[in-house]
């Protein structure tokens, strides 16, 4: 399995990424932000913040007496964001680059929002405990993943054409792919947060079907963690990209089912 730094993945495949926004990624931001229940003045985290599908309703919904600091691995992605929140005149939002599951802020917050990203941590459990260290008392961390059977058939026949022209793929499972199995369902994800100390844990479900064509199928590929399992030769890119494409058809259906979790820490 390619050991590329995810940060540098994620920067090469910004513009991709964002094509995904309006179907995807943003919906589920305000999805989470409304699970906040966010209040005016509030201060709020926004975990791997990507290019702002969290960041830019959280920092509607608080207002300008209230503050979100969105950190992201991603300078591509941390670029985009920072237009994004211009262009919507939003000036109560700091962007920082760097691990959250290291980065500590110079304040408590009220709400911690993980959108689609906590799989991703190299120790899971640690960087989520991380997070919730920077939740003042009673505050609440809201999260989403997705739910088992989520983001097929694509994942399937992404990793297929990827293994013809990198066959040391063959049999690997990614941590990403291991991490989030074990919260792939209300229950796992409702007991995987109770271990971590949260308390009142409640997760939601929130079906979707999304049908795309085939350039917007490569789009997400290339802007998601999938690009990792790509060869770096430009050629054989071209080729895994054939193979996807011809597997998956001009047009196709993609699972999208996901959840949203919120649980609070002691107060």
């Amino acid at each position: 399995m390619s050991a590329r730094d995810p940060g540098l993945a994620f920067t090469d495949g910004a513009l991709q990424f964002e094509a995904w926004s309006e179907k995807l990624w943003d919906p589920m931001g305000r999805g989470v932000v409304t699970e906040a229940m966010l209040q005016p003045g509030e201060k709020v985290l926004d975990a791997c913040c990507g290019t702002g599908a969290a960041t830019i309703p959280a920092a509607l919904a608080v207002g300008p007496e209230g503050s979100v600091d969105g950190v992201d691995l991603s300078t591509g992605l941390l670029r985009i964001a920072a237009a994004n929140l211009a262009e919507n005149g939003i000036l109560n939002t700091t962007l920082t680059e760097a691990d959250v599951t290291a980065w500590r802020g110079h304040r408590t917050f009220d709400a911690v929002l993980c959108s689609y990203s906590m799989f991703f941590f190299a120790d899971m459990e640690a960087g989520v405990e991380h997070l919730a260290s920077m939740l003042r008392p009673g505050g609440r961390l809201v999260t989403s993943t997705w739910i088992e059977g989520a983001l097929e058939p694509f994942a399937t026949r992404i990793f297929e054409a990827a293994i013809k022209e990198r066959p040391r793929l063959a049999n690997v499972v990614p941590l990403a792919n291991q991490n989030m199995a074990r919260v792939a369902t209300v229950e796992s994800l409702t007991t995987w947060l109770g271990a971590r100390g949260f308390e009142d844990v409640s997760v939601s479900t929130h079906p979707l079907t999304l049908t795309v064509d085939d350039a917007m199928a490569w789009n997400l590929v290339m802007g998601s963690g999938w690009r990792t399992f790509l060869p770096r030769d430009p050629e054989a890119i071209a080729r895994v990209r054939r193979e996807f494409i011809q597997s998956v058809g001009p047009r196709i259906e993609m699972n999208s089912d996901a959840m949203i979790a919120t649980a609070s820490v002691p107060r």
